[in-house]
């Protein structure tokens, strides 16, 4: 169960960061997500995300889950505000158990994996130009593995300039994981000239669409990027 929730929060982590760059100043983003054709799913969900950034960490809120990740003790932490309780995750070590990170790195077959799915990976621009939320966007066709994405991207979010390249910091992050290390995400988006204004994600049957409602460039509270005190840690199962 850990290791999959690692990898759920790997895959979520990068992606944004990607979108996101590192900025000069704040930001502050908030999205709609619609989510439809999982198993089990009678009706379209639809979920708010909101999105902090700050040069020493990120926080995302969705589902009545907050995740933070802390750019200088390279940890990812995981809150339940219901519950008052919090998990924490080494951003060298996520996608992998603890105890066989290394040997796993080391193993042949994970290595071959991992330069498969990087081979894999493949944004393909398009002519495609259409109009959202009052963005003129260009359509480009994302594939990673089995899913298969429409990213609408925009020259025009205020911002852009800013968050447009990913910063030493974040890439020297992510280079300590040997997994996020040779799939080489982080190159591979680089290519989307513009911010995913809308993107549409398709994995089998099910899609997940995602669109820009607001960003802002703000002063964000250092608070926000803390575990609160009162919470308490826990291990996963």
């Amino acid at each position: 169960m850990k290791m999959k929730h690692s990898l759920l929060a790997m895959v979520s982590v990068v992606f944004l960061l990607m979108a996101l760059g590192v900025a000069s100043a704040d930001v502050y983003i908030e999205s709609e997500q619609v989510s439809q054709g999982s198993p089990g799913q009678t009706a379209p969900t639809t979920t708010i995300l909101k999105s902090y950034l700050s040069q020493d960490a990120t926080r995302t809120d969705m589902q009545g889950r907050t995740t933070i990740i802390d750019f200088n003790t390279k940890m990812l932490y995981d809150l339940d505000p219901v519950k008052k309780t919090y998990t924490q995750t080494s951003i060298e070590k996520m996608g992998m158990s603890d105890e066989k990170s290394q040997e796993l790195a080391n193993n042949p077959m994970y290595k071959t994996m991992m330069q498969a799915m990087s081979q894999s990976a493949k944004v393909t621009p398009t002519n495609e130009t259409k109009t959202i939320e009052g963005y003129k966007c260009k359509k480009y066709l994302v594939t990673i593995m089995m899913a298969q994405a429409d990213y609408w991207s925009s020259k025009d979010v205020k911002g852009y300039d800013e968050m447009k390249a990913i910063g030493e910091k974040t890439a020297k992050l992510f280079e300590s994981n040997p997994m996020l290390k040779q799939t080489n995400i982080l190159g591979l988006m680089k290519e989307l000239d513009g911010y995913p204004v809308q993107t549409v994600t398709k994995v089998m049957s099910s899609s997940t669409t995602t669109t820009l409602k607001k960003i802002e460039t703000k002063k964000l509270d250092k608070e926000l990027f803390k575990v609160p005190k009162e919470y308490k840690l826990v291990k996963e199962k």
